[in-house]
């Protein structure tokens, strides 16, 4: 009988049945898969098919909020009578408050930050009802700070116009505040670096034309229900409406050219301009020496009337009417209220004060009303000329 080494066959056997092991362990991974259950590269491929679907599928543009109605009509419908009612309202109440004796005796310092002071509140409730809370104004702090010198700015035309508008008839004021236009037109060229339209500067050019007829044609005609003054008082009082116009053109060139980009909405701004109003304005009644005057010796709110109160609520309102202009009216509307607030003041001018138009100041309105249709592009240049707008100047 052979003999076998006994403990090599055992590590033999145990060897080849360690590999049938291994091997049927590979075949049960081979094992075909169940056929219902989808593979990995036809899942794959399914996803990159249906993203292939998606982009060239053209997507529907997102649907436009409606636009509020009142009465079942349309909100820009409203918004141009009242913003010529209160144009034209406003000049003729600050008229009355500053040039008819028993009304004139208020500080126009106070009236401008009781105005500026009932925007803000305004604008607070405002935000409270939309956002639920007014933290958007001083989210970002150096934002919100660069408000502060339009804030100035608006804060010395509206003491401008107070002082103007005490000299100076309701025509030859209405339409030389127009000239903030003329600013607009400059700075923008000037500051924006922008080739304005030919139709803009042939708009400048008739509104100069305008002005200056008023101003020619009012020299010498008072209002009879109005104190009388004095030529020279009638200079100061144009170069004051002059210089309110402009600061009113550099705050909104400044806002767009600052503050452009920059997602806040329009009630927070306003919040910010009348913090910053109301702020300045009692650093500018202090340096005032007539109107600390008054507000030291008889009060703050002294000569304050019923007229005076409404002329408050009047420029408060206007400034708030102004944002909803922007968010709902076009240009087309912004330059008929405009036009129609000159023809209002002018006809409450008569009414009102006894104010006699002569034909160079209605043909001098006239002019300032069709420039501002030529400026913002209403009807055609009669010169016709054909210039890119808003191009930036090759330097």
């Amino acid at each position: 009988m052979p003999k076998f080494p006994l403990k090599k066959n055992l590590v033999l056997i145990g060897l080849s049945s360690d590999k049938r092991y291994q091997r049927t362990g590979r075949e049960e991974k081979k094992k075909p898969k169940n056929k219902n259950m989808p593979d990995k590269d036809d899942i794959s491929a399914k996803l990159e098919h249906s993203i292939e679907v998606k982009e060239a599928t053209p997507t529907a543009p997102p649907a436009q909020p409606a636009r509020p109605r009142i009465l079942g009509i349309d909100v820009k419908y409203w918004v141009l009578p009242l913003l010529s009612l209160q144009n034209a309202g406003a000049v003729l109440l600050m008229r009355g408050t500053r040039s008819i004796e028993g009304h004139n005796e208020f500080s126009p310092q106070a009236a401008v930050i009781m105005q500026e002071f009932i925007k803000g509140f305004s604008c607070i409730l405002i935000l409270l009802w939309t956002e639920g809370t007014i933290n958007s104004a001083w989210e970002v702090p150096h934002e919100a700070l660069k408000t502060a010198i339009p804030a100035i700015l608006y804060l010395v035309q509206n003491n401008f116009q107070y002082i103007a508008v005490g000299v100076l008839d309701v025509v030859t004021y209405t339409i030389s505040g127009q000239t903030k236009i003329l600013w607009t037109g400059l700075l923008t060229a000037t500051l924006l670096g922008r080739t304005l339209q030919c139709n803009k500067w042939t708009g400048i050019f008739l509104l100069a034309c305008g002005v200056s007829m008023v101003n020619l044609g009012g020299t010498g005609r008072t209002e009879s229900q109005a104190v009388e003054v004095t030529n020279a008082q009638r200079l100061g009082g144009l170069f004051f409406i002059l210089t309110a116009a402009a600061c009113s053109s550099l705050a909104g060139v400044y806002f767009e050219k600052i503050l452009k980009g920059c997602q806040v909405s329009l009630w927070t701004r306003n919040l910010q301009l009348a913090f910053y109003s109301v702020f300045t304005g009692f650093i500018g009644l202090y340096f005032s020496t007539k109107d600390r005057q008054i507000v030291l010796t008889h009060g703050f709110l002294y000569g304050f009337t019923h007229l005076t109160w409404v002329t408050v609520f009047m420029n408060a309102f206007g400034g708030l009417l102004v944002g909803t202009v922007i968010k709902y009216a076009d240009a087309v509307l912004k330059d008929v209220s405009i036009g129609a607030s000159i023809c209002i003041s002018a006809l409450g001018s008569v009414m009102l004060y006894g104010y006699s138009l002569s034909p160079l100041v209605i043909l001098g309105a006239a002019l300032v009303s069709y420039s501002i249709f030529i400026y913002g592009g209403t009807v055609r240049n009669p010169a016709q000329c054909l210039v890119k707008e808003d191009q930036p100047d090759s330097k």
